[in-house]
């Protein structure tokens, strides 16, 4: 999911694979639990941005499974 890339100033960034967002690795050697809870913080995001489409898409045919089976049950 992350890229580990170098800039032009010789500052080597870790960037994120679907999106671009970017860690300064000297970010990360000053503060490592911090770096390590934004890079966790952003990687759920991404999983749960991604459950919800997920959860959009199958949402219409639920819709029509809960009609019929409302239909079923009140018959």
């Amino acid at each position: 999911m992350y890229i580990t890339t170098r800039s032009v100033t010789g500052d080597t960034l870790v960037a994120c694979g679907d999106c671009g967002y970017a860690v300064s690795m000297n970010k990360i050697c000053k503060m490592p639990l911090q770096s390590a809870t934004d890079m966790l913080k952003h990687m759920a995001a991404h999983k749960a941005s991604r459950a919800l489409a997920a959860r959009e898409r199958v949402t219409p045919e639920l819709a029509a499974v809960r009609s019929l089976a409302s239909k079923w049950v009140s018959a």
